[in-house]
């Protein structure tokens, strides 16, 4: 090859070169300083399109997943201080100074799966599932509304001889069918279940058919399992049918919420078609928001661990955080001049997010179906 020709290659090559590290703007995007190259020497940030494409963004997290530094802390007060503050900060070009919204929420599921496996009592965990599921604060409702329904066993039961014992059941469900027990007095909450301990007769058939078992300190309960019992209504299916619900939960719940991300930004787009934006900036409220209500969430798991308040007061903390927050993220980020437009489509925003999440349960709930009825058929 002639010298000549190597010589203008390389000009050739240097030209392209050049032509690629020129910045599409002259000042960093994220601090301001005038830039002298594709990197920012102040910052270090990249003189990157402002607004990438979603695979971009992905992979540029992909690239960075597992790498943590001090912005994590900063992005986290921010996210808790200023709702909405984040948002605007990337749509604004300014990626170096904050987290990457996708590991922000790895990061807070990951937080909060470590602690559930170090911290939590499983064996506590795995009895409130089946408390839920077929045990102590359901499956006594269910049973007696089974056997006060059934004709046959209810005339077995006026037939029986009674018996008086220590019964673990809630009071207002012996309430509710006093043909069937009848309370003397209450005693104490059975093992801090919310389950009274009650003194009470009832039919000694009961007893005899193993309805009612005796797990020790001479204290009955409903049993987990019975025969009769099952063939008035399918308990043993419903029990299953919940126990896979719960696996694949377990198993694909980082998944199955990270997934509701570009749902819950398709809704916020769907009420701001009239603002000129690409998806990804919506894509990043939807990820700066999940990673809101995964960090609440985290929050309520740690006082159910050790403050141990009731129920629905971990309920309201996160229905009324989780509004407001919303409400006053879309104000800052899209209606910063009207607050009822912002309360407003908080709302829908909320509408639509339930119903999408009611959608991704009831998939998985026909899903389960399926895998348990597959093993009766």
């Amino acid at each position: 090859m002639h010298p000549n020709n190597d010589i203008a290659m390389k000009e050739q090559s240097t030209e392209n070169l050049h032509k690629e590290e020129v910045a599409p703007y002259k000042q960093c995007l994220n601090c301001g300083a005038d830039l002298q190259g594709m990197y920012c020497h102040k910052c270090g940030q990249q003189a990157t399109n402002p607004t990438p494409k979603v695979w971009e963004f992905i992979l540029e997290y992909m690239n960075n997943a597992f790498i943590w530094d001090t912005k994590c802390f900063l992005t986290i007060w921010n996210l808790i201080r200023r709702p909405g503050f984040l948002t605007n900060e990337f749509n604004a070009g300014k990626f170096v100074s904050y987290e990457n919204p996708l590991k922000l929420n790895m990061f807070f599921l990951f937080v909060f799966v470590t602690i559930f496996l170090l911290f939590s009592d499983m064996q506590k965990a795995n009895k409130s599932f089946d408390d839920f599921s077929r045990g102590e604060l359901i499956r006594p409702y269910m049973v007696l509304n089974a056997l006060n329904e059934n004709a046959d066993y209810s005339a077995k039961m006026k037939e029986s001889e009674r018996d008086t014992i220590q019964l673990a059941v809630p009071l207002d469900h012996a309430n509710k069918f006093p043909q069937i027990i009848t309370v003397h007095r209450t005693m104490t909450d059975y093992q801090h279940e919310k389950l009274d301990t009650l003194v009470a007769s009832v039919p000694k058939i009961l007893i005899q058919d193993k309805i009612l078992v005796c797990k020790g300190s001479n204290i009955y309960s409903f049993s987990e399992r019975n025969a009769i019992v099952d063939q008035m209504f399918d308990m043993g299916i419903w029990s299953k049918l919940c126990g896979k619900l719960l696996d694949i939960w377990t198993q694909y719940f980082p998944l199955i919420f990270l997934l509701t991300s570009p749902l819950l930004a398709f809704a916020v787009k769907l009420l701001h078609l009239k603002r000129k934006k690409p998806f990804i900036s919506f894509f990043i409220f939807a990820l700066h928001y999940t990673a809101f209500i995964e960090l609440m969430l985290l929050v309520i798991y740690l006082l159910y661990l050790t403050v141990q308040p009731s129920f629905e007061i971990l309920q309201w903390v996160m229905v009324l955080s989780s509004g407001l927050y919303l409400t006053i993220a879309v104000k800052n980020v899209y209606e910063s001049n009207s607050w009822i437009k912002s309360i407003v489509k908080a709302l829908l925003i909320s509408l639509v997010y339930l119903l999408i999440c009611f959608m991704a349960f009831f998939i998985i709930f026909i899903i389960a179906t399926f895998m348990v009825m597959d093993k009766y058929v």
